[in-house]
């Protein structure tokens, strides 16, 4: 099948929570940074309104959900949902993480675990907010990298909150290798998919007479962004390319991006079996044997992951290899930036399942 990529940046706070935009100016800075969609999730805050077409860029809204009585734990991103799922302030109970995963579920959203393992430099003042209810089940994906998070991390003294604040792009290194062993161990179980999150706020943060805001919407939009592999192209029309780009997100059918360090668009990754292709967020039931084939854009450090376990490392923009076992596959690329090797591209894995009726995998 012919898709249609599709890069956009989900996790984006509005002045309808603790952000400092209107979605106006979320608008502009998406339409500048050349995004094709752009999710907005408040705290707890829906606003279906916000949604539409903005001059070549589709807004949508959903919402970051959390208990007001436990606001640094289990945050869950809900998404695509057409009502208001948010506890209310009022009531002692608000309810478990695994319900706010069911009300999604029920309301046939998509329920993704924010900035699941998340922590904080000594000196940058700002709460960790972690997935703490690790029994709770039923969840779509997880935020794999989360910009903000993993940036707050690497302010550990003055000396960094000063150097980072003004060259931002020295701390950021990729997702945590913890949520990357995190991903892996909850793929043993069942398909899980990965998004980034630019958890965008736009605020200025203030160092005795210095005053700065270190990551506008206009510069996260050109950073941590999800792109997703549509099966039809935009319409025009709200409702239709809002299910198109929920499909795609739904299905895994997409990679995670720092496009900051380079353009990610072409990125490919294919499991061949026969005459069968299958890609991104995809299940081979293996009739023969199955081959991957990897494309990026520039040259970079490819990493073919099974099961947890590296089985292929290229320097290049090519990989071809023979699958030798069944299980989850999935592609990571590192790019050398100012001295130090980054996270470029997490692919959403593909599984390979043995079919019992003919050779399978091997």
């Amino acid at each position: 099948m012919q898709y249609h990529e599709r890069r956009g940046n989900i996790h984006i706070h509005t002045v309808h929570s603790d952000g400092t935009g209107r979605v106006e100016d979320v608008a502009r800075a998406a339409v500048e940074a050349g995004l094709d969609f752009a999710i907005i999730t408040d705290h707890n805050a829906w606003h279906p309104e916000q949604a539409g077409w903005h001059d070549r860029t589709l807004i949508l809204v959903g919402e970051e959900l959390h208990d007001p009585a436990r606001p640094q734990a289990n945050h869950l991103l809900a998404l695509g949902v057409a009502q208001d799922l948010a506890p209310r302030e009022d009531v002692p109970d608000a309810g478990s993480l695994q319900q706010r995963i069911d009300a999604v579920r029920a309301a046939g959203g998509l329920a993704f675990l924010a900035h699941p393992i998340d922590r904080s430099g000594a000196y940058a003042d700002e709460p960790e907010i972690r997935w703490v209810d690790r029994d709770a089940t039923g969840f779509h994906g997880i935020e794999l990298w989360n910009y903000m998070s993993e940036f707050k991390s690497h302010v550990r003294s003055r000396l960094t909150a000063l150097l980072y604040a003004h060259w931002p792009a020295l701390a950021m290194r990729g997702p945590y290798p913890e949520t990357l062993q995190l991903w892996d161990a909850l793929l043993e179980r069942e398909m899980i998919y990965a998004i980034a999150g630019s958890d965008a706020h736009a605020r200025s943060y203030s160092m005795g007479p210095i005053r700065r805001t270190v990551f506008s919407y206009r510069h996260l939009f050109r950073a941590a962004n999800t792109h997703l592999l549509l099966r039809e192209p935009w319409t025009g029309r709200l409702p239709d390319d809002e299910a198109l780009v929920y499909e795609a997100l739904g299905k895994g059918r997409g990679w995670v991006a720092n496009d900051a360090l380079a353009p990610t668009e072409g990125t490919l990754l294919v499991a061949v079996d026969g005459t069968n292709g299958y890609t991104f967020g995809e299940t081979v039931r293996a009739t023969g044997p199955v081959w991957f084939r990897a494309q990026i854009p520039a040259r970079g450090d490819m990493r073919l992951i099974h099961n947890g376990a590296p089985v292929a490392r290229w320097r290049g923009r090519s990989l071809e290899l023979r699958a030798q076992a069944p299980g989850v596959y999935r592609l990571e690329v590192y790019r050398r930036y100012l001295g130090r090797q980054r996270g470029w591209i997490f692919g959403n894995p593909i599984r390979i399942e043995r079919n019992n009726n003919h050779a399978g995998a091997s």
